[in-house]
């Protein structure tokens, strides 16, 4: 059987049980064909223990850093498959030795990985490290070359594509094809959708004449298999695929109906995919009753946690409906009123309790000491095994361990443990060896590493930390250093931060473009804030940048906060609100204060979210945040004293206490905890002038005149935020005062268009044709026009057309004198611009000399006419009737002018009127 035959074979049977029917061409690169699932009962088919949010090609187990409990071999492989991942996608050629490690260790705890997939690993690891030529020399791809008749489909995949691009190996693309071909009569989804790519590129392949659509058919129908537990999996891998709209269009609505044939077949995943399109569904396609019975069917299956930070402690717990409920607040339906657009529906929000403290190990902690035994085991694992135990235990109650592991990560050079062990050393700054010793740290992590923050870090120690600080010399030189290298968050508070504008502050916008793109979390709040109200911004700009504002919970955090500072009314706050409570719920408890601040400014004196209020305070309280614990205290301050808030938070304001923490805490413990307390503070302090006041405070608490002057000339001499702050004026506006205007505009595009960007002209065009503008210059605008037009590109005509007939009677007449209008007329109608052709149709009426001309004036006022422009048929109807280029025709000019007065156009109403009458128009 031919291949086209086999497949059309298979192709019918499978759109009979899956409802494949045809869809109009939307996208010229991808391939319209619409895969509905079959009708099922709904039923727990798949695996009870699929989870929420797992990334594709987990086989929907759970996140391992989710869980508790002992460390297994598989856990072990998942862990390890996760940091081979992680680092051969940032830096593969520094961590090049490690990752061999990895893969090595891989093959031996997996027997089943060693062999082919073991070199296949090693080949790809040597191709991302750019280790081209030493993988040549070893003929690694050769050697799997030699194994073609013992490989998977999936194997020979990944060698087809070797030998495809000539990578690593010379060039064979028709061993490549073969194998791919091979690969796709095995039923391999990847070798059928690579067909299908490839044909979509131009590059089909020779022996494959099955119709493209039906290859995708093929594909889906193996990627979704038997109706075994496995199903669940690859339905949702097929709602990726049109949601992603790679091979076959974007469509969300089948990507839902395959989420919810999933979720009726047992994916607790699945079906919080169908709650999350309910809740970032516009109002008419929200439904509450369906959303709620996905929502329970999700919790009934086994709903898992998720903990966005790897180096963070993470841990299960089942979710009650009750508590996704209350979190998730009321999903509004009735969005009208909201003024702006918003990038809310694009985030992919996941499921974080607010839970208790860890209290043991996790097993990605004990992964993390296994791997410590490895001779090329680099220095951050011992900087996240410090990060974890300061997580699990609390900063003071873990200090001393996680000091060891800091210690190892220096050895060991990681450049973030270095500075992390100099910070945590400012603790012990009564003690000069261990102040200078936490100084050379410092400055060997700029030295050595270029780290901009702990130039900040240096600032903050000469100018605050310093037993004898402030120590102005050294501080002013670690800040103007640190200035220098534009690290510092981009400042600018919410309203400024729309209005920003990058002609002007074209440093400012820079810096803040160049955060966003490093993943800076509040750089990329604003950015996001930018990118929504942008009307100029793609669908897939926006769906780019809310994914990986979704990998950062600050980010989140921080556009929420702008969302409901933004908010221009009622609706938009409410809107803003209940998108803080999905943040949260996708955070955890790293957000909880953030949100009770909301809730309280937005309804606080209801008593159902007062209390929600207290809830996420008490919660964020446990984990030592002061500023949780001070705000529950001044909220319930008229029923509950100070001293029973300390008490309720003293053990964690012990093991965990923030600098705000350790403050609240300065009345009610001794003066010797006090002083301990005053020490930890000073170690996590901000070097401003609020916590120097604060701590100024604490010493007057304790009675300490002689150092409470001391915080008070600290603050005295903290650069930046104690000047004019009443005037409102940022510190950058202030920093660039009367330092001379940056380019305009303007100057950007004529640079640019110097430079050989031709693409400015149009920019140029519609800065100097406006008389409106500041930039207005006809003369130079016709000399733009000019260069437009010899560039001769597809669709210039129309958009000149359309600056050229918006532009004052002087501007057209200046550029009439020295641009063609007719031959760009001329150009723009040939294209098939009905507007043109109308335009052009008249010029050649009015500039007649000969019959030939208004012939052609009118078969153009005829092509217009056809093509639906209304002036067009007036135009016709008049020439018809008086016989203007052709043979005089009543009939037919009444014809062209009731079809305008049809289309509302009152002139060809009159006329028709009057032709009707015996009067010629």
């Amino acid at each position: 059987m031919r291949v086209g035959q086999w497949f059309r074979a298979g192709a019918v049977a499978l759109a009979l049980v899956c409802g494949l029917q045809p869809m109009q061409s939307a996208r010229a690169n991808t391939i319209d064909v619409a895969f509905w699932p079959p009708e099922v009962e709904p039923q727990d088919l798949c695996s009870p223990d699929a989870s929420l949010d797992t990334e594709p090609g987990t086989g929907g187990q759970a996140d391992p850093l989710a869980q508790e409990g002992t460390l297994t071999d598989a856990l072990r492989l998942q862990f390890l498959r996760q940091d081979i991942n992680r680092l051969q996608t940032s830096e593969p050629a520094r961590w090049f030795d490690f990752i061999l490690t990895l893969i090595g260790w891989e093959a031996e705890l997996d027997p089943a990985f060693a062999g082919n997939d073991e070199l296949l690993a090693r080949i790809g690891l040597y191709i991302d490290a750019g280790k081209l030529e030493l993988l040549q020399s070893e003929g690694l791809i050769e050697r799997l070359r030699q194994t073609v008749a013992v490989m998977t489909n999936a194997q020979k995949m990944a060698l087809a594509q070797y030998y495809l691009n000539g990578i690593g190996v010379a060039q064979d693309a028709e061993f490549a094809r073969d194998l791919i071909r091979d690969a796709a009569y095995g039923g391999n989804v990847s070798a059928l959708l690579s067909i299908v790519r490839m044909n979509l590129q131009g590059n089909p392949v020779p022996g494959w004449d099955a119709p493209m659509d039906l290859t995708v058919t093929l594909a889906f129908g193996g990627m979704l298999g038997k109706m075994d537990p496995g199903v669940c999996d690859h339905a949702e891998r097929i709602a990726r695929e049109y949601l992603g709209g790679d091979v076959v269009t974007h469509n969300p609505e089948i990507a839902y109906a395959w989420y919810k044939f999933a979720a009726d077949l047992g994916s607790a995943r699945a079906a919080w995919r169908v709650v999350e399109f309910h809740l970032e569904a516009d109002a008419a396609r929200k439904d509450n009753d369906e959303m709620l019975h996905y929502l329970q069917l999700a919790v009934k299956r086994g709903l898992t946690l998720k903990q966005g930070q790897v180096a963070a402690l993470s841990e299960s717990g089942d979710v009650d409906e009750a508590t996704l409920r209350q979190m998730l607040g009321y999903n509004l339906s009735a969005d009208t009123g909201r003024g702006r657009p918003s990038l809310a529906s694009y985030f992919r929000l996941s499921v974080n309790l607010l839970s208790d403290l860890p209290t043991k190990e996790s097993p990605y902690t004990q992964y993390l000491k296994e791997l410590t035994r490895f001779e090329t085991t680099p220095g951050w694992v011992f900087t996240e095994l410090a990060a974890e135990v300061e997580e699990r235990k609390g900063r003071w109650a873990g200090e001393a361990e996680a000091l060891a592991f800091l210690e190892q990560a220096a050895l060991r050079h990681d450049s973030e443990g270095i500075a992390m062990l100099g910070q945590r050393l400012v603790h012990s700054r009564a003690d000069p060896v261990q102040l200078n010793r936490s100084i050379n740290l410092l400055t060997q992590a700029v030295e050595q590493f270029g780290s901009a923050p702990a130039m900040h870090d240096l600032d903050t120690l000469y100018r605050c930390q310093a037993p004898d600080a402030p120590l102005l010399t050294e501080a002013d030189h670690w800040a103007r250093a640190y200035r220098a290298t534009m690290d510092e968050t981009v400042e600018a508070n919410p309203n400024d931060l729309l209005v920003l504008d990058p002609y002007k502050e074209p440093e400012v916008f820079g810096q803040l473009q160049s955060q966003a793109i490093e993943g800076r979390p509040q750089s990329l709040a604003n950015f996001l804030e930018r990118l929504q109200l942008d009307p100029r911004a793609t669908d897939d700009a926006r769906q780019m940048w809310a994914l990986r504002a979704s990998l950062s919970p600050k980010a989140l955090e921080d556009f929420a906060k702008l969302e409901v500072a933004l908010a221009t009314n009622p609706a938009e706050r409410d809107l803003a609100i209940e998108l803080f409570r999905r943040i949260t719920l996708n955070n955890g408890v790293t957000t909880a204060l953030d949100l009770s601040i909301a809730l309280t400014e937005d309804f606080g004196r209801n008593p159902v979210v007062a209390a929600d209020v207290i809830g996420l305070l008490t919660h964020a309280g446990n984990r030592g945040e002061g500023a949780s614990i001070r705000l529950k205290s001044r909220l319930l301050a008229k029923s509950v004293p100070a001293q029973k808030i300390y008490d309720e938070f003293a053990v964690a304001i012990e093991e965990r206490g923030d600098f705000l923490a350790l403050m609240f805490a300065m009345p009610f413990v001794s003066s010797d905890k006090a002083q301990d307390y005053i020490e930890r503070a000073v170690s996590q302090m901000n070097c401003g002038t609020k916590d120097a006041d604060e701590l100024g405070d604490a010493m007057a608490i304790l009675q300490s005149p002689e150092m409470s002057t001391h915080w008070r000339t600290v603050g005295l001499n903290v650069e930046f935020y104690n000047v004019l702050a009443k005037l409102a004026i940022a510190d950058r506006q202030m920093t660039a005062f009367n330092e001379g205007s940056p380019p305009s505009e303007l100057d950007v595009f004529a640079r640019n268009l110097a430079e050989g960007d031709s693409s400015a002209l149009r920019s140029l065009v519609s800065l100097t044709i406006d008389p409106d503008l500041k930039t207005y210059d006809p003369t130079a605008a016709a000399g733009h026009l000019q260069a437009l037009m010899r560039q001769n590109s597809t669709g210039n005509e129309g958009w000149l057309l359309g600056r050229y007939k918006k532009a004052s009677v002087d501007v057209r007449r200046l550029i009439a004198s020295q641009v063609d209008i007719g031959s760009l007329l001329a150009k723009a109608a040939q294209k098939g611009d009905a507007a043109a052709k109308l335009d052009y149709a008249l010029i050649l009426r009015d500039t007649a000399t000969s019959l030939v001309d208004l012939q052609s004036s009118t078969r153009w006022l005829t092509e217009a006419a056809e093509a639906g422009n209304v002036v067009a048929m007036v135009a016709l109807g008049q020439s018809l009737a008086s016989g203007i280029g052709l043979p005089q025709d009543r009939v037919k000019a009444l014809e062209w002018l009731d079809r305008a007065a049809a289309a509302g156009d009152a002139g060809g109403k009159d006329l028709a009127r009057l032709l009707r009458i015996g009067a010629t128009p």
